[in-house]
C-alpha cells in the first residue's frame, strides 16, 4: 500500500473508532500505536522515529496555554456549585414566560453563558438537563424540541471562548491562543443567533410545541432586575476576561486566574460557597484536568504518527 494512502486511512479509522463509542483519548493513542507499527513495517519511517514522542510530551507540558485549563475549569465549577446557573434560568424564565418558546430562549441564553463559563460540554448539558428540562416538560413543551434545544445549547461549549477545545486546538495546530479565540467569536455568535431564530420560528409556527406558561401575572420591573442581576454578573465576568485577553491586557492564564478569584468572591457574596462546595469544585477540576492530559497525550501521539505518514516530521 502506498504511504500516501495510509494517512487518510488512519484518519478515517479514527472517525470510525470514535463513532463506535470508545473514549477519545484512548482512541487516539490506540489508532496511533497500530498505524505507528504499520509505518515501521512498510518502511515509511524507522522505529527510532517513535521515540520522538517524549519530546512532544515535553513540548505539551512546557506550553503556557495549558496553564489556563485548570483555571477556567475551576472558575466554571465554582460558579456552577454556587447556583448561578439555576438563578439565571429561573430569572430568565420569569422574564420570558408569557412568550411562546420563552423557556427555549431562556435555555439557549443559559447554555451560552454556561458554555462560556465552564468550557466543556458535559457540565452544560447536565446542568441544563436537570434545571430546564423538567420545567419545559411541565409547561407542555414538545419533548423532542426541549431535549434538542438543551443538547444544541450544550455544544456551544465546543467553540464559545474560553473553550477547552480551543485551547487544545491552539496547541495542536501551533496557532496563538488569542487568535483562536478571535476566530471563534463571530461563528459562535452566529450559531447562537441561528439557534434563537429557529426556536422562535418554531414557537410561532407551531404554538403547541412551545406554549406560553399559564397562571402567570404580568412581568414586573422586579423580574427585569432579577434577570439583569442573575445573568448580568456571570456574563460581565466572562466579557471582562475575554476583553482583557483579546486586547492583550492579560494572558489566558492570567485571565483564568482572575476569573477564579472573581467566582470565589461571587460565591462568598451570595453566601453559597461553603467548604463542601469548594472541595467538590477542586476535586472535579482535578478529575477533568487529568482527562484533558490523557487527551493531549493521545493527540500528540496521533499527530506525530500522522505527520510521519504525511511527510511532515515535526518535533517540538
Amino acid at each position: 500500500m502506498s504511504p500516501e494512502l495510509i494517512a487518510p486511512i488512519m484518519f478515517g479509522t479514527l472517525v470510525v473508532v470514535l463513532l463506535a463509542g470508545f473514549p477519545v483519548a484512548f482512541s487516539l493513542a490506540a489508532v496511533a500505536a497500530v498505524f505507528g507499527i504499520t509505518g515501521v513495517l512498510v518502511g515509511q519511517f524507522t522505529a527510532p522515529f517513535l521515540l520522538n514522542m517524549p519530546l512532544r510530551v515535553q513540548g505539551v507540558f512546557n506550553s503556557d496555554n495549558f496553564l489556563a485549563i485548570p483555571m477556567f475549569v475551576l472558575m466554571g465549577l465554582i460558579l456552577e456549585r454556587t447556583g448561578i446557573a439555576e438563578d439565571t434560568l429561573i430569572a430568565l424564565g420569569r422574564l420570558f414566560r408569557k412568550q411562546p418558546g420563552g423557556l427555549l430562549v431562556a435555555t439557549l441564553a443559559l447554555g451560552s453563558m454556561l458554555s462560556a463559563i465552564t468550557g466543556f460540554v458535559s457540565a452544560s448539558v447536565i446542568t441544563m438537563g436537570l434545571i430546564a428540562l423538567p420545567t419545559m416538560l411541565k409547561a407542555g413543551y414538545d419533548p423532542k424540541l426541549a431535549t434538542g434545544s438543551i443538547a444544541a445549547a450544550g455544544t456551544l461549549a465546543q467553540m464559545l471562548p474560553p473553550s477547552l477545545v480551543l485551547i487544545v486546538l491552539a496547541e495542536q495546530v501551533e496557532v496563538p491562543l488569542v487568535e483562536i479565540f478571535h476566530a471563534a467569536l463571530l461563528p459562535s455568535a452566529m450559531l447562537v443567533g441561528l439557534y434563537l431564530v429557529y426556536v422562535v420560528s418554531i414557537a410561532r409556527w407551531r404554538p403547541g410545541f412551545a406554549p406560553p406558561m399559564a397562571e402567570v401575572a404580568a412581568v414586573s420591573s422586579n423580574a427585569w432586575k432579577e434577570a439583569a442581576v442573575a445573568a448580568g454578573v456571570p456574563m460581565l465576568l466572562i466579557l471582562t476576561i475575554l476583553t482583557a485577553i483579546f486586547f492583550g491586557v492579560a494572558t489566558p492564564t492570567e485571565g483564568g486566574a482572575v476569573g477564579v478569584c472573581a467566582s470565589l468572591l461571587i460565591g462568598l457574596a451570595k453566601r453559597r460557597l461553603g467548604r463542601q462546595q469548594l472541595a467538590d469544585a477542586l476535586t472535579n477540576t482535578g478529575v477533568l484536568c487529568s482527562s484533558v492530559i490523557f487527551l493531549l497525550l493521545g493527540a500528540s501521539f496521533f499527530t506525530l504518527v500522522f505527520r510521519g505518514f504525511d511527510g511532515q516530521v515535526w518535533i517540538e
